[in-house]
């Protein structure tokens, strides 16, 4: 099965790792293939994502777009910006990304006007990527900030174990640090973000067979918002260890039987549930499946794209795949 890693143009590097571990690399699809980050680059040269690009041209419009987009949310950084609670002094480092963020890109696509024989499908497209390199450019900066604040913590863990007399003073070291709070990056213009990324999903020649995601707000989107749509429902809930370093998981295998199973039942679901009789106390993977029985999923990737896009045939291994299954992945 190919998976894909939706509804993000970008991820960590140690979610790339997980990922891979569990169901393989995932696509993960670019706005523009002119500008991908160095740090995806790197994942896709040590085998840990598949970078696809299936949406081209328009590529210095693009870029232009962007950046005077990036040059204005510089100047007006939002209290909404990830951690800007908590490093003020960094809100200009990172790209304003709520509701103002769709205004703003109307405007940039104003300003760079599509040429008069492109379609309302292109127009379209335009306007997705545009919304897909924004959310990138947070997503990237939103990563750094994480790392900081890792770093942060490493050297305050440090600090406080480095105190040679505290024990004689009955000083205590726990509880100075605050554990760090990191914002679900699915949480912000989420159906937004899934329809845009749809879009450039839905134009793959090769579509995925597997949707994968991080993200809680995305899945609840996806039920709220789409489940009539694609007929979306809960199917199972387990938890798993994680896995050790490069140890072949059988989950992606389950997976597969499961796309390919005539009924998604509770008793079809076994395979899956079976994966979590032997998780203990260590640190876990929460793993939710949800599932779209009947549906392939091509059909349900152009369900959840614009209308804009017209419908082209379900290619890939379309015969044997008779469900859409998205999954969940949580570290607990």
């Amino acid at each position: 099965m190919t998976p894909a890693f939706m509804p993000f143009t970008y991820l960590p590097a140690s979610t790339a790792r997980i990922l891979k571990t569990l169901v393989g690399p995932v696509v993960v699809y670019q706005p523009s293939e002119n500008a991908i980050p160095d740090r995806l680059s790197a994942l896709a040269s040590e085998g840990l994502v598949e970078i696809r690009t299936p949406v081209t041209g328009d590529s210095e419009r693009l870029s232009a777009a962007l950046a005077e987009f990036t040059q204005w949310a510089r100047m007006n950084p939002g209290k909404t910006t990830p951690g800007a609670g908590f490093i003020g002094t960094r809100q200009g480092e990172i790209p304003f990304f709520d509701e103002s963020t769709i205004n703003r890109i109307r405007s940039e696509i104003k300003h760079y006007p599509m040429p008069a024989h492109q379609t309302d499908r292109e127009v379209a497209a335009f306007s997705a990527r545009l919304f897909l390199a924004v959310a990138q450019e947070n997503d990237l900066a939103g990563d750094r900030l994480d790392h900081d604040l890792e770093r942060f913590k490493t050297l305050e863990q440090e600090f406080l174990e480095s105190l040679a007399d505290a024990d004689e003073t009955g000083f205590s070291r726990q509880g100075i640090g605050a554990a760090i709070w990191q914002e679900d990056p699915g949480s912000r213009l989420t159906e937004q973000r899934i329809r845009a990324w749809a879009m450039l999903a839905a134009a793959d020649a090769k579509p995925p067979e597997l949707l994968v995601t991080t993200s809680p707000a995305v899945t609840d989107s996806l039920l709220e918002s789409f489940a009539d749509t694609i007929h979306l429902e809960k199917l199972a809930d387990i938890r798993l260890p994680l896995s050790p370093g490069d140890t072949p998981s059988t989950l992606g295998a389950v997976l597969a039987g499961l796309a390919a199973a005539e009924n998604l039942l509770s008793a079809d679901l076994a395979p899956f549930t079976a994966l979590a009789a032997h998780a203990t106390d260590e640190p876990c993977l929460g793993v939710t499946l949800f599932g779209a029985p009947g549906r392939h999923p091509a059909g349900v990737i152009r369900q959840l794209a614009p209308a804009a896009v017209p419908p082209s045939g379900e290619n890939g291994n379309a015969e044997s795949l008779r469900n859409t299954l998205i999954v969940l992945i949580q570290i607990r």
